[in-house]
């Protein structure tokens, strides 16, 4: 007599059953992810004339970039004033009477600090509340305090400075909350977007792109206010010197409005976010991240927050670092340079810098180029540029070799673009679930803006030839870094992270077989120690479609 424990048993059927219901649920919640939609905008000028398009275009990644655009004109107008502010304010600067050096330095330091939270806690809150309140929170506290930073005052010199430091890191976690929120949203627009579905690097590099044209154009408004008050050289005039640092972050205002105004009125949610909430609710699981939710969250995807972490860490360590000492670079490369000439070097710098951002933009989407290969390929270049710079040091100074000098020094910020600058802001949001997503790429950019800080402290303690050499070695690190436990997902459909992330959630990791854990979309260590890819059947991409 059957005891009922038999596949045939009535318990055996109640079991499988229960089995067949938890699949019907997974796969209802699947179906439920946002599906790529026409864009209407696209449609109606894909048949246009090439300027129309062009256009479209150029509107397509420059308003969503307008917060990263704010940020860097913001964030790297301090290295490009400073030899404005020990000019004017020389009490402060330079003999330190009203400043100790300390307030001075840190200036870099606090702004640093202010952005960090806003990564660790806007970055959090935005996959809670929401990209567009996310975005609309960001844009307040850029707007506001950096009408307080124009407007810095005191009654001498060194109390405008404490002023202007308290300001700049509060501004500087509006500006931390641009991260996340930006780069998921890009990643997420790109998804939901038929047309740019094969393209969403490009997508979400444009966007980032916005932050080189920040830095471009703060150092040319400030470097035409010079001209048109003929500074050419010393002595400078004090008012024309203080008209010019207030007159650049007023017009940085400009954008600030702007972006305050459409993403109240215009902008609307992200569709992805939205309905991975609603795929989460049908599963019964809930949309609250809760302390299991962390805990699979940090099971299967250590790695790859730490990768991304870690390569944005040794990357902003060598980047921010040359940024914000760039005009001391500068300097060394051309120790005659006066206020004028350092600025139309920068500027020179930031164009370099601008055709890479493009370089990576148009390439980062194909098959023979992808993220993990020109994460890579930047790190060497950069690596290999700097440490040449810092071997050949003495003799690069020599005034037959200083072209040279300047050459490697500028095609270091080329490769960096078209590189790891990139990279390090795409691939936080676009190797993570949307449920953990804009929380991930705040503490991996958190981690980043750690490498800034720290390389603040050390850039600010070691001599000229010494951070050449620490920016080199960080070239070779991030080399290492990548190749381990950065996953290369070009061409893989976001939704595929977040059907995986569902069967996760929902306790039967193992059943799924997707693209995701497609060998060619794993890193190494997922290959060889965690064999993610041991589930994957091939031609699941179709089924999956």
């Amino acid at each position: 007599m059957n005891n009922g424990d038999s596949d045939g048993s009535p318990k055996g059927h109640e079991s499988a059953g229960i089995e067949e219901g938890k699949v019907k649920v997974y796969t209802n919640a699947t179906q439920n992810l946002a599906d790529a939609e026409e864009d209407t905008a696209y449609e109606n000028v894909r048949h246009g004339n090439v300027v129309r398009r062009f256009i479209y275009w150029v509107l397509s990644f420059t308003i969503p970039g307008l917060g990263m655009f704010s940020e860097a004109y913001f964030v790297f107008s301090v290295g490009n004033l400073k030899p404005i502010f020990k000019v004017l304010y020389p009490d402060c600067w330079v003999t330190f009477q009203t400043c100790s050096s300390n307030l001075s330095d840190s200036i870099n330091y606090s702004q640093v600090s202010g952005i960090i939270a806003g990564q660790l806690f806007i970055g959090f809150f935005a996959d809670r509340i929401g990209r567009k309140y996310g975005s609309i929170l960001t844009a307040s506290i850029m707007l506001l305090f950096g009408i307080l930073i124009t407007a810095s005052s005191g009654s001498n010199s060194g109390n405008l400075f404490i002023m202007f430091t308290v300001v700049q890191a509060l501004f500087g976690v509006g500006v931390g909350g641009e991260y996340p929120v930006a780069s998921t949203s890009a990643n997420e627009r790109a998804e939901q977007t038929k047309h740019l579905q094969n393209r969403r690097g490009e997508t979400v590099v444009c966007v980032f792109s916005m932050q080189g044209w920040g830095n471009w154009f703060n150092t040319m408004i400030i470097l035409a206010i010079m001209a048109g008050f003929n500074q050419r050289g010393a002595p400078y005039d004090d008012y024309a010197l203080e008209v010019t640092w207030r007159l650049s972050y007023a017009l940085g205002l400009l954008p600030l409005l702007f972006i305050f105004y459409w993403r109240v009125f215009q902008l609307r949610e992200s569709a992805v976010w939205r309905q991975k909430r609603e795929s989460l609710r049908s599963m019964g699981k809930g949309t609250r991240f809760g302390a299991r939710k962390m805990r699979l969250l940090l099971f299967y995807y250590w790695h790859r927050i730490a990768g991304t972490s870690l390569s944005w860490f040794v990357w902003d360590f060598a980047f921010y670092g040359n940024k914000l000492f760039q005009s001391t670079f500068i300097k060394v490369i051309n120790p005659k340079a006066g206020l004028l000439e350092v600025l139309e070097w920068t500027l020179l710098n930031s164009s370099v810098a601008l055709v890479g951002y493009y370089f990576a933009a148009f390439t980062i989407d194909k098959t023979w180029m992808g993220r993990k290969r020109m994460q890579v390929m930047g790190f060497a270049w950069v690596g290999v540029l700097f440490l040449i710079c810092a071997g050949a040091y003495h003799k690069l100074l020599e005034p037959s070799n200083i072209q040279v000098f300047q050459f490697l020094y500028y095609f270091s910020s080329f490769w960096g673009q078209f590189g790891p600058n990139a990279t390090t802001w795409l691939l936080p949001a676009e190797t993570i679930p949307t449920e953990a997503r804009s929380m991930c790429h705040g503490f991996a950019a958190a981690v980043g803006k750690a490498g800034a800080l720290v390389a603040g402290v050390v850039f600010g303690l070691v001599d000229d030839r010494v951070k050449f050499w620490i920016s080199g070695v960080c070239g070779a690190v991030g080399v290492v870094l990548t190749l381990l436990v950065i996953p290369d997902l070009t061409g893989l459909d976001l939704k595929e992270g977040d059907k995986r992330w569902l069967a996760i959630v929902d306790g039967n990791h193992d059943e799924y077989t997707g693209p995701a854990i497609n060998p060619r979309h794993l890193s190494a260590m997922e290959k060889f120690i965690y064999r993610f890819q041991k589930n994957y059947v091939a031609g699941s991409e179709e089924e999956s479609k």
